[in-house]
């Protein structure tokens, strides 16, 4: 542990207790993303809309979830860390309620919103605690233990979603959120430490100036947009796929079940680099991450240019892409929140809003194309995973470190 003033609260658990419980916090965004896709189409024909308007229900939130990232970081620099996350899951439970009684998509889309921007407090928090407690490697090492159950909570509720929106219809998946966000909040009450004291001579001046000088660090930019381009590419995959499904033939059911290859090969991802990120370090690992996306994205187009659609052929290049984005993302986010040491809230809310508008602006490109063949989406994937291989091996190579180094802020 590094930097943490003597003022501020011991953990009231264990580190591994903690780290359980910031994963449950950090994990209810990417669950009220899975949980809801498969049920996406049934809303979707619920209401009777089109295809681009269902989509804003997901795109709306992201942008809200990427405007809540930026705010809440600097917020618990000034504020604390437990406050910001006990608020944001009252907005949380708040939208899933507006959500769950909708009676048109505008209201679905409101308490999707709302929800999001509940949702946004808890991720761009928990790691913001992550940098308050552990040096770099430290980090990036329960960065991917956080990520690791997350990703094991992310494989169950897309099908949890299918299989309870085929049986009892698509609002269900609210009923169970609102349960979600009670559970974990009356935890985070009970449980969760503070990390940092409240930072009384700190204004919304300095806080804005720390997040101006992160966007004119070269290094900073680097991470944020690698890491937009990874989300672009598992948002556009994720929202297009239920569409697909139904297009075949298949069930939302179905989808949930397909959807656990992606979860389990980012979760050996992380269990990868748990177990070597101190031996290789974070710019190798990364690099290997970006190589096998571009890899798995290349099969995946060659497999659908061919006329092999059925969903292995989706699914399997997946399992390729999916383990690479366990070596990349969390190595990419400690790296980008340690360049900002002294505002580890303002980085992780950059990282997270870039990440995130990246992702929506996908996602909003990608509602028009056809979705009665694979050829576009996997085209997208391909097109863009080289791209994001570019943008790494353009990177200045002053950025890049041997294992073991740390980075400081400016470094």
């Amino acid at each position: 542990m590094h930097g943490r003033p003597d003022e501020l609260s011991r953990p009231a658990l264990s580190e591994r207790g903690l780290t359980f419980l910031l994963a449950a916090i950090a994990a209810i965004g990417p669950i009220s993303l899975g949980i809801y896709m498969p049920v996406l189409p049934l809303a979707r024909a619920d209401f009777h809309v089109s295809v681009a308007a269902a989509s804003g229900t997901v795109t709306a939130a992201l942008v809200a979830y990427a405007v809540g990232l930026y705010a809440y970081g600097p917020l618990s620099d000034r504020y604390g860390r437990r406050p910001i996350i006990l608020t944001g899951l009252l907005v949380y439970l708040t939208g899933v309620m507006i959500a769950w009684f909708a009676t048109s998509v505008g209201l679905l889309t409101t308490g999707r919103v709302v929800s999001a921007l509940g949702t946004s407090a808890g991720v761009t928090v928990a790691r913001a605690t992550l940098g308050d407690l552990y040096a770099r490697e430290h980090m990036a090492l329960r960065l991917a233990t956080i990520t690791m159950v997350m990703a094991l909570a992310n494989a169950l509720s897309p099908a949890l979603g299918g299989v309870l929106g085929d049986l009892l219809g698509w609002r269900v998946v609210f009923a169970i959120q609102a349960v979600l966000a009670i559970v974990i909040g009356a935890s985070a009450w009970r449980w969760l430490p503070e990390t940092r004291a409240p930072q009384a001579g700190t204004d919304s001046q300095s806080l804005v100036g720390a997040s101006m000088q992160l966007t004119r660090d070269r290094a900073f930019l680097g991470y944020a947009l690698q890491t937009g381009v990874l989300y672009a590419i598992f948002f556009v995959f994720v929202s297009l796929v239920p569409y697909l499904f139904r297009h075949m033939g298949r069930t939302s059911t179905e989808y949930g079940a397909w959807y656990i290859l992606i979860s389990l090969s980012y979760f050996f991802g992380n269990w990868y680099t748990t177990r070597n990120s101190f031996r290789l370090g974070l710019e190798r690992l990364i690099t290997y991450g970006i190589a096998l996306q571009t890899i798995g994205a290349l099969f995946g187009v060659l497999f659908a240019l061919a006329g092999l659609w059925h969903p292995s052929f989706l699914f399997l290049p997946w399992c390729i892409i999916g383990f690479a984005q366990g070596l990349t993302l969390p190595n990419l986010t400690a790296a980008g929140v340690a360049r900002a040491e002294r505002h580890a809230g303002a980085a992780s809310g950059l990282l997270g809003f870039a990440q995130q508008i990246i992702g929506a602006g996908a996602v909003q490109l990608m509602a028009n194309a056809g979705t009665n063949t694979p050829i576009p989406l996997t085209s997208f994937i391909s097109i863009t995973a080289v791209a994001a291989a570019a943008i790494w091996w353009l990177t200045p190579q002053r950025v890049r470190m041997p294992a073991g180094q740390t980075v400081r802020p400016g470094g």
